[in-house]
């Protein structure tokens, strides 16, 4: 009996396991949405974006002193806000708000990103 107890706790630890794993991940709450066209100009620090974006181009969430900002950027910013995702380094952004390709998403086109010393 005691083997048979020891192999359903295995396979039901096996089994949770692999439930987590199929789990999809959602995307973070956008705290902060602004219309199209603004000017955005904020200090915060930067991370991967974990989950399903709602456009394609949404690759970074940026956590400023109020809110959290879905991020786009062009090749040499993604550089930069890799570098400091990876680093956990505090980021200068520039850019401007756009619609993304639902009616509740809108996100920052970064036109300048650099590290803040």
């Amino acid at each position: 009996m005691k083997k048979f107890s020891s192999s359903v706790l295995v396979a039901a630890a096996v089994l949770t396991g692999m439930a987590g794993c199929a789990q999809i991940k959602k995307p973070a709450t956008q705290v902060r949405a602004a219309a199209v066209g603004l000017r955005f100009d904020q200090v915060g620090w930067v991370s991967l974006y974990a989950g399903e974006p709602c456009t394609p181009q949404i690759m970074f969430d940026f956590h400023g002193t109020r809110s959290t900002v879905w991020l786009a950027a062009p090749r040499r910013a993604t550089d930069i806000l890799t570098d400091a995702a990876n680093k956990n380094q505090c980021v200068h952004i520039l850019g401007k708000w756009r619609p993304g390709g639902q009616s509740n998403c809108s996100y920052v086109q970064v036109t300048s990103a650099e590290l803040n010393r």
